[in-house]
């Protein structure tokens, strides 16, 4: 009756043993765990290149000395800063090429997801409203003074982006 030559066949669930399962069960877990801790990781490699952006622009004297005189022509209560259109070797013409190019960069940057836009949103959401608001007349007679459409299309998708989801107070 017990012929040892006799082995019982393994259990199977799907045409598959369940060791097969169990092993594919643990496979999948861990390529999903792994896929987490890449994001995981790209998002706080993306915090960390925006808060070394941020520090870098405060060290550029450039930038900073660009950022005070576009501060001086909102004090002066300039809506609309096309006007320095007409004379490209003016002080406020370069110093709006500074500050629109690295605004462009900083919204380039978080479109492409190299920067954290929930960082750059919470330090500078105030200053790139106010300065989008002021420099868009500027950007659009810029775009038509040199037939290019493209021209900072990522700092003003920023604008639009942060506009539709403004900054809320913290509860």
């Amino acid at each position: 009756m017990n012929d040892p030559t006799i082995v019982a066949e393994p259990a199977r669930w799907l045409g598959e043993t369940i060791g097969f399962w169990i092993q594919t069960v643990i496979l999948a877990i861990s390529a999903g765990a792994g896929i987490l801790i890449i994001k995981s990781r790209g998002k706080q490699e993306a915090r960390r290149a925006t808060v070394d952006f941020i520090v870098e622009q405060r060290r550029d004297a450039e930038l900073t000395n660009a950022k005070t005189a576009i501060r001086g022509m909102h004090e002066n209560h300039e809506a609309n800063f096309a006007r320095h259109l007409q004379d490209p070797t003016s002080d406020e013409y370069k110093a709006i090429l500074i500050v629109l190019n690295n605004y462009e960069f900083a919204a380039s940057g978080i479109r492409t997801h190299a920067f954290d836009d929930d960082v750059y949103k919470r330090l500078r959401f105030s200053t790139v409203i106010r300065d989008w608001e002021a420099l868009k007349g500027f950007v659009a007679d810029f775009r038509n003074q040199k037939s290019k459409n493209t021209l900072f299309q990522d700092f003003e998708w920023l604008y639009e982006q942060w506009r539709k989801k403004p900054l809320t107070p913290d509860s």
